[in-house]
């Protein structure tokens, strides 16, 4: 069933658009505000990651040129002794020593050293001694010449001075290169960065503040602009529905008229048919000029008078 020209008329109301605004540009605010901060923090891990790897490259590069040279040959000949044995030899806490040494006042949380078999012939967690690496991903990076690191929290965690709780690590694995180009081992180095972590959280909350803040004043401006904006739409729609509803008066006014012509037309036809008398044809054309001079209809107003 169709509507009436009256129900559609009801039912026209003008575009929403302060509503339509209020809806899309918050959700799009608040989905621009969450990328930039997943995207600061992002940059900044990979960046700390980056960083880190490098550190622990350049520690392992002194680890190759200070501690391989003098335990080299103890550790390519352990692999023949197993895991108790490693652990029990004096050259093992020897190493243990001096690799504590060389990480004095650094970040470094436990070192680890595997031969080119994948196996662990030392570790500052000596209970990991022994153990077969030679299918980890990132053993097999370092074995083939490469870098590869990993960032990782830790609820708990073996250190030099025994078990952290809560820590951010990052974990390399580092090729060892002792005078030759052939790698003879590789190197696993977990560095503590939950201190840089922190201040990359901190400087992330300052970030989304900054954004939050700098996208509700863009927000404002703009609700004040559309907000204007739906008021003159609104008005024009109003406007618009005025001036069609005296369009529409007008029309029915020319109906009538339309009707009217039709209706004095027909007398007129009748009048000189039934033969009247002339005068009575006038009185009767004067009294339809009176209803035209009632209508007012056609009559154009003088743009000189006021």
């Amino acid at each position: 069933m169709n509507n009436s020209p009256k129900q559609e008329e009801k039912q026209r109301k003008p575009f929403p658009l302060l509503q339509y605004f209020t809806v899309t540009s918050l959700i799009a605010f608040v989905l621009v505000a969450v990328s930039l901060v997943t995207l600061y923090r992002q940059i900044a891990v990979n960046s700390l990651l980056e960083i880190g790897e490098s550190k622990n490259a350049a520690l392992t590069q002194t680890f190759s040129n200070v501690i391989w040279p003098e335990f080299s040959s103890f550790l390519l000949s352990s692999a023949d002794l197993s895991a108790d044995e490693i652990r029990a030899h004096p050259e093992t806490a020897r190493l243990r020593q001096a690799v504590i040494e060389q990480t004095q006042g650094l970040s470094v949380i436990k070192v680890k050293i595997y031969n080119r078999e994948g196996i662990t012939l030392f570790s500052t967690q000596e209970d990991q001694i022994g153990e077969d690496k030679s299918e980890n991903a990132g053993y097999l990076a370092a074995l083939n010449g490469g870098f590869a690191s990993e960032l990782t929290h830790r609820d708990t965690f073996s250190a030099f001075e025994g078990e952290i709780e809560n820590r951010d690590v990052i974990s390399s694995y580092i090729p060892i290169r002792h005078n030759s180009s052939e790698v003879e081992g590789v190197f696993e180095v977990y560095d503590d960065v939950t201190p840089l972590l922190e201040n990359i959280s901190i400087a992330q909350r300052n970030v989304a503040i900054g954004v939050t803040l700098t996208l509700a004043l863009l927000y404002f401006i703009l609700f004040l602009i559309i907000k204007r904006a739906d008021s003159l739409i609104k008005r024009q729609f109003i406007e618009y529905q005025q001036a069609e509803e005296e369009i529409q008066k007008a029309y029915k006014k020319e109906e009538s008229v339309n009707e009217f012509f039709r209706f004095t037309l027909l007398n007129m036809i009748e009048f000189v048919d039934r033969g009247n008398e002339k005068a009575e044809l006038l009185a009767y054309l004067k009294q339809i000029k009176q209803q035209f001079d009632d209508l007012k209809y056609w009559a154009v107003p003088d743009k000189n008078t006021k």
